[in-house]
């Protein structure tokens, strides 16, 4: 199967020469962790910003600083194997799909590609997922929880009880979820959006991310089993590649943990790690 067949073509880009407050408000809306940058008036890619190029530079203003003009791609000729491969290899959520002119035409993530799994495949995830992750206990406060965020650029983390079973899993968009939050926020000088901009609460957690540590953005001490996930979507070493994939699109997911019979976290697979079963 090729690229061109399963792509998406609604497009979500910045542009340079463009500020890094406009790449956070689209990231944001579009509730996207990157997207390619073109040059302004054009089609053509110069370069893929992320999350994380943002927030490991969190003093510069400017794209064009801090995007990575050495990225990945494909084109629309090429397997989906090739943009699996790549996907994994590189562990990103997204390439873009240029033509010779390297004009954007497309982009291609993990969630197009896990939607033509082979239903033939008949894996299950034991040789898939990963314990290589960062579980956290029920009663640590929320601020001690942004701060592992931020220093293990974990987006998901699963949370434990006393019995060391799975009770949750938090986000970084949980921990922005307090009106008090919003209202100390509200009071520094970030520009984050006025009567011209839409943006839901939701939408703007990645600037008071970016901004936690330079501004001291207050998180109250409460336990982060009071903002977190209970009702969480799992599985277990026996679950079907194709089940773990169906339960991603269907919840849009990317992150989903591992347990045993028990509720005892073994560990956690991702969208990208199932792109392994596509090489």
């Amino acid at each position: 199967m090729k690229v061109e067949e399963v792509m998406s073509e609604d497009l979500i880009v910045g542009y340079v020469p463009g500020t890094v407050k406009d790449a956070l408000k689209i990231l944001a809306k579009h509730n996207v962790s990157g997207m390619p940058i073109l040059k302004k008036d054009t089609k053509v890619v110069v370069g893929v910003l992320t999350r994380t190029d943002i927030f490991r530079n969190p003093e510069e203003d400017q794209i064009a600083l801090i995007m990575s003009d050495d990225f990945h791609y494909v084109e629309k000729d090429n397997d989906i194997k090739d943009a699996a491969k790549l996907l994994y290899n590189h562990r990103i959520h997204g390439l873009p799909v240029i033509n010779n002119r390297k004009h954007l035409i497309g982009i291609i993530s993990p969630t197009d590609l896990l939607k033509n799994i082979n239903d033939g495949i008949t894996d299950n995830i034991a040789q898939y997922f990963t314990n290589l992750v960062v579980p956290i206990y029920q009663d640590t406060p929320i601020n001690i929880v942004m701060e592992i965020v931020n220093i293990t650029h974990e987006n998901a983390l699963p949370v434990l009880d006393d019995d060391r079973k799975l009770s949750g899993i938090v986000t970084d968009g949980d921990l922005f979820k307090l009106s008090h939050i919003r209202e100390s926020v509200s009071q520094t000088n970030l520009g984050m959006g006025g009567d011209e901009d839409a943006w839901t609460w939701e939408g703007i957690r990645d600037t008071v991310r970016l901004h936690y540590s330079t501004l001291e953005v207050s998180l109250p001490p409460v336990p982060v089993k009071e903002i977190m996930i209970s009702n969480v979507v799992k599985a277990y070493k026996n679950t079907p590649v194709n089940e773990v994939a169906d339960k991603m699109i269907k919840n849009q997911i990317s992150h989903i943990p591992v347990v045993d019979a028990n509720d005892r976290l073994l560990g956690m697979v991702t969208d990208i790690d199932l792109m392994a079963c596509m090489i």
